[in-house]
């Protein structure tokens, strides 16, 4: 063969095989439009081939197909897709941003062979009419003449905004099913069901919007997530998504799809361990029906407690089901004294907001919603508005800035925090209170009236510097329960246990007893300070109490008959009757409690101011 008649040979070889991909690439591009779908999240509007008044339209910031029209009056823009053969889902959502009216309304092409309606066979639904009963309308075009053949909730988008997202199941012999979420979200309710005995559709449509609108609706149309494909076989069972402790003998459960009616009232179905077993009764309505509503009348739901919900036999509308649990607790409202005040900062760095720590120390799971934290000295509250749950035996900060809080303080991976405003907090002193709302009523949890001259003495500034709560059972408003947070911890612990925690009282017969016997007076907030503990057999004692130096000569008047409680601490810091610290060496605590009955008790303790090295 020559040189010329090979390369005209491999010219129009090259030519067929050219001619076979571009017609393999049809066909693939053909099969790829066995199903549409639209979401807009790449922000490319020419994703599909789109006829019509397409200047009118652009996708926006938020990834929706939106009207831009430059005037009032009338646009729509069409593209061509290959319907599927068998049963059909279309799901989209769409939102019209005013109360749809005569002069604004929007029209949605499921199914048309022809962009003009006027000679189109096929089915729209019809958003917005005249009047306050506004529905989603599904009409049905023959050779242009339109047929109204159902309507869904009657006044389901009558507000502003109007919108949805609708969900149909169209099945080949003319059946048609609705479902909508009209809050926009995916939990569907049944809506509206016909037939159309005549039901047929073209192998290729058009899918369609239209939209009518004054010159202040330009912009106000919004459609998204369009998905027109076949109906795949439902295999996914029923779960229940989160169980919700409404009181102590209610739990509301959201489940993830709406169930089979009878398995959801069958209360057999549903098991709770610790004791609770079998609900009494369940409610189920169609109204809400992805919610079962447990109930157990003759027995309570305790707080405190980890309870797990086990679940069989929960069927869906296709016979799906399979066991499974869920955990769940109570969480209560605080009483009174359950949650406490245990640190407090009202003089943050620069950069920084003050701060209040609490802490669970009841057995309870305590709900902190609607918790009100308030300055009463400036009368001034503010409500924590959130859905946390505080454990037995956990810290709280809740600050403005809590990100500051753990950058400053290096607190551990275990601190818990709650970011929300406080009231303004007085650096000098001021109240502090926690107030939750019970059935109308304000109830006091805990109250602290704390004071700048609270922190210790020796400390020459307390910016940055937290006070601390020594005895989380001991009384709030008690002075001596308070110390400035410890210098190794940068003088705070935000949201976990604090630095001059006391365990409580010691393990002895003595109704009065120092804590430690050593301590370090030396500013830097370790061991700064003796607690002298108390429990005594009957409330009522004055307690005066002496600090002698190992000669017997007078340091410190601590008290003198101050009336003690049941138990508690009184703190010695260090500090003489002068205002300085004391040098190093042995100390006397003498103290003398006498009661209104005659009783007195007489002890003396030796303690020692040392110096760290």
């Amino acid at each position: 063969m020559k040189r010329k008649d090979i390369l005209s040979y491999n010219k129009r070889a090259l030519s067929i095989t050219r001619y076979f991909m571009i017609l393999v690439l049809g066909c693939i591009s053909f099969v790829s439009r066995g199903q549409l779908q639209l979401d807009f999240d790449d922000q490319n509007i020419n994703i599909v081939k789109w006829q019509g008044n397409t200047s009118n339209f652009k996708i926006n910031a938020n990834g929706q197909l939106q009207l831009s029209a430059p005037a009032a009056g009338e646009s729509s823009i069409y593209t061509k897709y290959k319907v599927p053969k068998d049963s059909i889902l279309a799901d989209l959502y769409f939102k019209l941003q005013f109360a749809p009216s005569g002069d604004n309304f929007a029209k949605i092409y499921l199914f048309t062979d022809n962009i003009i309606e006027s000679n189109a066979n096929g089915f729209y639904l019809k958003l917005g009419e005249n009047g306050s009963n506004d529905a989603i309308q599904v009409w049905k075009l023959n050779n242009g003449v339109s047929q109204l053949m159902a309507s869904g909730n009657m006044g389901g988008i009558s507000g502003d905004p109007a919108d949805a997202r609708v969900r149909f199941k169209i099945y080949r012999d003319g059946m048609w099913l609705m479902a909508t979420d009209y809050s926009g979200n995916t939990i569907y309710e049944d809506d509206l069901e016909f037939v159309d005995q005549g039901f047929s559709l073209q192998d290729s449509m058009y899918f369609g919007l239209y939209c009518k609108y004054t010159a202040t609706r330009t912009d106000k149309f919004f459609f998204d997530d369009i998905s027109i494909k076949t109906i795949e076989k439902d295999t996914s069972a029923p779960k229940v998504l989160s169980a919700e402790v409404i009181d102590d003998h209610q739990i509301k459960l959201t489940l993830s799809e709406v169930p089979e009616a009878t398995s959801a009232q069958n209360v057999s179905n549903f098991t709770v361990d610790n004791l609770l077993g079998n609900p009494d009764n369940i409610i189920y309505a169609s109204a809400k029906p992805q919610e079962v509503s447990l109930f157990y009348n003759t027995k309570s739901i305790q707080s405190g407690i980890n309870y797990t919900l086990n679940i069989k036999n929960l069927k869906d509308k296709s016979n799906n089901q399979v066991a499974h649990q869920i955990s769940f607790v109570y969480a209560a409202k605080p009483k009174k004294g359950e949650l406490v005040i245990t640190e407090i900062l009202t003089d943050p760095y620069i950069g920084g907001d003050d701060f209040v720590e609490i802490y669970n120390r009841s057995t309870s799971f305590i709900k902190l919603d609607s918790l009100i934290i308030k300055n009463a000295q400036k009368s001034e509250s503010k409500v924590i508005n959130t859905s946390a749950i505080l454990y037995p035996g956990k810290y709280l900060a809740i600050s403005k800035n809590t990100g500051f809080l753990k950058t400053t303080y290096n607190t551990p991976d275990t601190a818990a925090f709650l970011e929300a405003i406080l009231p303004s907090l007085n650096v000098d002193g001021a109240n502090v209170s926690l107030i939750s709302n019970q059935n109308g009523q304000a109830i006091t949890i805990d109250s602290f009236d704390y004071s700048e001259s609270m922190h210790f003495e020796l400390l020459d500034f307390t910016k940055g510097v937290s006070l601390e709560r020594i005895s989380l059972f001991g009384s709030t408003n008690d002075g001596n329960n308070w110390h400035s947070a410890s210098s190794q911890v940068k003088y705070a612990t935000p949201g976990y246990k604090n630095s001059n925690l006391s365990s409580g009282n010691p393990n002895t017969n003595e109704i009065l007893k120092p804590d430690k016997k050593v301590f370090t007076p030396d500013g830097d907030s370790v061991d700064d300070f003796v607690l002298l503990q108390y429990n005594l057999p009957k409330p009522g004692y004055l307690a005066t109490i002496k600090i002698y130096d190992a000669e017997g000569f007078p340091v410190h008047d601590l008290t003198n008959n101050f009336l003690l409680g049941a138990e508690g601490n009184i703190k010695w810091d260090g500090i003489d009757s002068e205002g300085n610290i004391v040098k190093m060496g042995m100390y006397i605590v003498y103290s003398k409690l006498f009661h209104t009955d005659g009783d007195i008790v007489e002890s003396k303790h030796v303690v020692v101011a040392a110096q760290k090295f």
